[in-house]
C-alpha cells in the first residue's frame, strides 16, 4: 500500500508542476478559453487515452489518479469562474468546462 500511495504522489507532483508551468505561461484574460480550461481538457482527452487501454495497476494509479490528477483541477476551475461575475455566465462557463471535457474524454477514448 505504501509502494502505491508514493507512486499516486509522484504522478500528483509531476501533474501540479506541470499545470502551474501551464498556468504560467497561458495569457491571462477575462475570456472563456482559460488555461484552466486548456489543462482540464487536456487532462480529460487523456484520461480517455488512457481509459481505452489495458494498463497495469501501478501504471494506473501513477499516470490516472496522480499525473492526470494533479494536472487537472476542480477548485480552481469553480474559483475561476467566479471571474465571469453574473451568475449565467459562471453557469455558461462550468457548463463549457463539464461538456468539453466530457467531449475530450470521449475522443481520446475513441481514438485508442
Amino acid at each position: 500500500m505504501v509502494k502505491q500511495l508514493l507512486v499516486v504522489m509522484l504522478g500528483t507532483g509531476i501533474g501540479s508542476v506541470l499545470r502551474s508551468l501551464i498556468l504560467m505561461f497561458w495569457p491571462s484574460q477575462r475570456t472563456v478559453l482559460t488555461g484552466v480550461l486548456a489543462v482540464n481538457l487536456l487532462g480529460s482527452f487523456f484520461l480517455g487515452v488512457l481509459s481505452s487501454l489495458s494498463l497495469v495497476k501501478v501504471l494506473t494509479l501513477f499516470l490516472e489518479t496522480g499525473l492526470l490528477g494533479g494536472l487537472t483541477t476542480f477548485s480552481s476551475m469553480m474559483t475561476e469562474s467566479e471571474q465571469f461575475g453574473a451568475f449565467m455566465k459562471q453557469a455558461g462557463y462550468l457548463t463549457l468546462q463539464f461538456v468539453s471535457g466530457f467531449a475530450a474524454f470521449g475522443i481520446g477514448y475513441l481514438l485508442f
